[in-house]
């Protein structure tokens, strides 16, 4: 991987370029969150603000023939000066004026929109800049060192927070860092772009609405169907408590600092579900590893929310093993996905797919910030998504198509 950084220019900007605008963005949605949950005290707030950064993807499928059609590298640009303007304005308007929840829920909006366009463009770009053969150790490096470099600002932030720092300091250094990732952004290449003609663009955008037609229909029978239907469950409720833990972090760990810890906490889920899958995926039938690990999760989930009430410390290493099953859940889901769809397909079942379960997010946070305001106690609001985990286990398990799942290298694609 390293041979890789130092010997491709262009792929050594593109991954600054990616690290840095995913620390941006990671800073912004954690503590947009916490902002407006900070400002108001309201979980209906913080559900229509979870509302606004997911529902922009529901209409995620569409972006694809736009992007398809521009020089990937400018419309990265674009987007990422788009994301910076909103974090300076939150920055910079509260010295004229407070402003009141409708413009931080705005800047959430405009923020999601800019990110449906940047991520179809980052993952048709990384093709370009690599040969095929080096995708697989790319995405790694990415991955990792955007991970490695987003704990080390969490913790550095976690640290300010707790000592009473102001959400000027968030924004600053949010702002610095979109600014930083717009640099690099510059000098990132988009090599063999040709735009093509109205008439080829107009001809590609039906062809594409028609292919995400293919999808869809493949998308609603057996195996794939069951997956899909796992998702939607596990976006529905995710969302759900996930609106309500800013209170939760402030009703348990008192300030801030809490919530920003369990959001960093968060971010390693990728890589602990990595090593998890690394150990059970090549030994185990997908079956049994799915069954298990939603249930596994669920219960983790429910003794986390039981135990931070005595034992902050041993909560936190419950709820790493939580972090760690979802991760690991959504690897081999992701994987199965791409193992499962005909190989002219798997870009259009990922856009139907994030499209449907986004929709599930979307009404997850409303329905999330609506519970909130209703529910005696916050804690039931991660209970009765670590249930779904329970129940998402047992549906997969009564189904015949999904117990009869073999081991992840023994599954078969279908015919396109």
């Amino acid at each position: 991987m390293l041979k890789l950084f130092l010997s491709n220019g262009n792929f050594r900007n593109f991954l600054l370029f990616q690290g840095l605008a995913g620390i941006g963005n990671g800073i912004f949605r954690i503590f947009m969150m916490w902002a407006v949950h900070a400002q108001y005290g309201n979980p209906l707030y913080t559900g229509i603000a979870g509302f606004m950064f997911v529902a922009p993807f529901v209409a995620g499928f569409l972006a694809g023939p736009f992007v398809d059609r521009r020089n990937k590298a400018s419309l990265l640009r674009v987007t990422c000066l788009a994301s910076l303007c909103v974090v300076a304005l939150l920055l910079l308007v509260p010295y004229a004026h407070r402003p009141g929840v409708w413009f931080l829920l705005l800047a959430i909006l405009v923020f999601s929109i800019a990110d449906v366009f940047a991520g179809p463009a980052r993952t048709a770009l990384l093709p370009k800049i690599v040969g095929d053969d080096e995708l697989i150790k790319a995405n790694a490096l990415i991955s990792i060192s955007a991970t490695i470099a987003g704990l080390c600002i969490g913790f550095g932030l976690y640290v300010m927070m707790a000592r009473g720092a102001g959400f000027e300091l968030v924004y600053g250094a949010n702002a610095a860092v979109m600014a930083a990732a717009l640099v690099f952004s510059i000098f990132v290449r988009d090599k063999g772009h040709e735009k093509p003609g109205a008439k080829a663009g107009a001809d590609a955008r039906r062809a594409y609405i028609s292919e995400l037609g293919q999808a869809l229909a493949f998308v609603r029978r057996g195996v794939m169907l069951r997956v899909l239907l796992a998702l939607v469950f596990m976006s529905l409720f995710g969302q759900i408590a996930y609106v309500n833990v800013p209170e939760f972090a402030e009703a348990h760990m008192g300030t801030a600092s809490g919530y920003i810890a369990l959001s960093a906490l968060a971010l390693v889920g990728g890589i602990i579900g990595s090593y998890i899958t690394r150990i059970v995926g090549p030994k185990l039938a997908l079956s049994k590893i799915l069954v298990v690990g939603f249930v596994a999760a669920g219960v983790a989930r429910i003794l986390f929310v039981n135990v931070i009430a005595t034992d902050v410390s041993r909560a936190i290493w419950i709820y790493v093993l939580y972090v760690g099953l979802g991760g690991a859940l959504g690897i081999l889901i992701h994987t199965l996905q791409q193992k499962l769809s005909p190989k002219n397909m798997i870009g259009r079942v990922g856009a139907i797919t994030t499209s449907i379960t986004s929709a599930a997010a979307a009404l997850g946070a409303l329905l999330g910030g609506v519970a909130g305001t209703l529910l005696p106690s916050v804690d039931m609001a991660l209970v009765i998504q670590g249930a779904s985990s329970i129940a998402i286990g047992a549906f997969l398990l009564m189904s015949r198509s999904m117990r009869e799942l073999p081991k992840m290298d023994d599954v078969k694609r279908a015919e396109g």
